[in-house]
């Protein structure tokens, strides 16, 4: 029986789209792979699922701190140090963040799931302060552990072509495309009305929302404009966010173009919640300038929800046909095709019937075959 050591993320990173890969790998290879003796490194953050629940033999650390030295302490030092002295015949760290894992000399064969290339694109622009000097010193240092694994896993072929240009070869790399929860095809417990009233939202409006963090590469100005454009086109547009925080420049341009007073922003969600939402919703929003894959493209797809995307990235390849695909960074194309979506019914029906086709074929378990084929590969 082959043996493998699955190395998640450490919980404090709170990462909920690594704790959805990792918890839903490790639970897919152990009900369809059962010829694998599969164990895990380190407990996987519980972000994405509605309760703990039993699974793969789990080696505890002890407790590392939240934040500044003793974080990066458990990250760099105790938890690379402790992975590695763990029995296993293929290692596979989960996230090219903890790519540093395998930089020490190791007698076994490591896998790596590249989600994307930030680490290399944040190391190219450099540092301006001592801070980002140090993060780029260990940032090379997660590179370099990268580079040094026997095989790649990445979601899209598109980032099977970046890697493969950077690495400077093809062999080894594997396109193995993430899944979807079964219960995003399910409607939630608590009704679409019930939803909107628990938040604030007013039955008839027409609801956009935006699933994940609100950083630099998410482009929320591009949402922050298409609603406020949609609002000024006559149509009673509200943004729904979820998963990020807003910063103060964002709540500023929020009042600037007088729309702050139809949004509602959720925060960190539970997934009952994150289903809610986007049942909840008529349209995702997702206008980023950089993604490896999307997850909230695929969610809204099986929840029967509309989506408009950027075609950064794989987020193309993951929308296909079944998703209005924006190209360019400009705003009005969005504005758009979210005013047609809103007076169209027929379209908007078209491409629910086309997304829930698509997503279908986005499944948890090929992915942990597809993982297990590669583990074989390698012994």
């Amino acid at each position: 029986m082959t043996s493998v050591v699955l190395v998640p993320d450490l919980p404090i990173e709170r990462w909920p789209s690594m704790d959805r890969y990792a918890s839903r790998l490790a639970a897919g290879l152990e009900r369809h792979e059962p010829e694998l003796e599969v164990s895990i490194a380190g407990k996987i953050a519980s972000l994405t699922v509605d309760a703990a629940d039993g699974g793969a033999a789990t080696h505890r650390l002890p407790p590392s701190g939240v934040g500044g030295v003793r974080r990066y302490l458990a990250r760099y030092w105790t938890y690379p140090r402790r992975v590695r002295r763990l029995p296993g015949d293929v290692m596979h760290v989960l996230d090219h963040s903890y790519g540093h894992v395998l930089l020490r000399s190791r007698d076994r064969p490591a896998v790596v799931t590249v989600h994307d290339l930030l680490p290399l694109i944040t190391v190219r622009r450099g540092a301006r302060s001592f801070r980002e000097w140090l993060r780029n010193w260990l940032l090379e240092r997660v590179l370099e552990g990268v580079r040094r694994a026997d095989a790649w896993i990445v979601g899209t072929e598109w980032l099977e072509g970046e890697l493969g240009t950077w690495l400077e070869r093809r062999t080894g790399i594997h396109v193995v495309p993430f899944g979807v929860d079964d219960a995003f095809f399910e409607a939630p417990a608590e009704s679409r009305d019930a939803t909107r009233v628990r938040w604030g939202l007013p039955e008839n409006a027409f609801v956009v929302l935006h699933v994940g963090s609100v950083g630099e590469r998410k482009n929320i100005p591009t949402v922050i404009a298409a609603v406020a454009g949609l609002r000024s086109a006559g149509v009673d547009a509200w943004l729904l966010q979820v998963g990020g925080t807003f910063t103060g420049a964002q709540r500023a341009e929020l009042a600037q173009r007088g729309i702050q007073g139809y949004v509602r922003a959720v925060g960190e969600a539970a997934e009952p919640d994150l289903r809610a939402a986007y049942r909840a919703s008529d349209l995702l929003l997702f206008p980023s300038k950089y993604e490896g894959f999307g997850f909230p493209v695929l969610e809204a797809m099986a929840s029967g929800v509309p989506a408009v995307c950027s075609g950064a990235g794989g987020l193309s390849e993951v929308a296909g046909d079944a998703a209005v695909v924006v190209g360019g960074r400009e705003t009005k194309p969005y504005v758009n095709a979210l005013r047609r979506l809103a007076e169209d019914r027929g379209w908007r029906e078209e491409l629910v019937a086309r997304g829930r086709e698509r997503a279908a074929r986005y499944r948890w378990a090929e992915t942990a075959r597809q993982t297990a084929e590669v583990y074989r590969s390698l012994v």
